[in-house]
């Protein structure tokens, strides 16, 4: 990401499957639209690290389990928002480029 736009469009992809995804089902039970927003924004701040969508899947994990004390989400269990994820920071030109491609 290189410019604050590139930011706001990360954080939309990422806001809206996190919330599509609605770990703990926080949102079917009503909670406010930005009940994420610190977990996104951690999730976005590691972006340089995505090379594929397992990589994704492991800092979902890390931060929904950090954020809420427990370890109830290993990687696997987060691949479907991480695949999202990926594949939409992919189309929008928000991954890093890998120079040995």
């Amino acid at each position: 990401m290189k410019t604050r736009d590139d930011y706001k469009k990360a954080i939309a992809i990422v806001g809206n499957a996190v919330r599509a995804w609605d770990p703990y089902s926080l949102f079917a039970e009503g909670a406010p639209h930005d009940e994420f927003d610190d977990e996104i924004a951690r999730i976005v701040s590691r972006i340089r690290q995505f090379h594929d969508a397992g990589a994704v899947a492991f800092a979902l994990a890390a931060v929904f389990s950090d954020a809420f004390g427990s370890s109830d989400f290993a990687p696997a269990d987060c691949q479907t928002p991480a695949d999202r994820i990926f594949n939409e920071l992919r189309d929008a030109g928000l991954l890093p480029v890998d120079s040995g491609l």
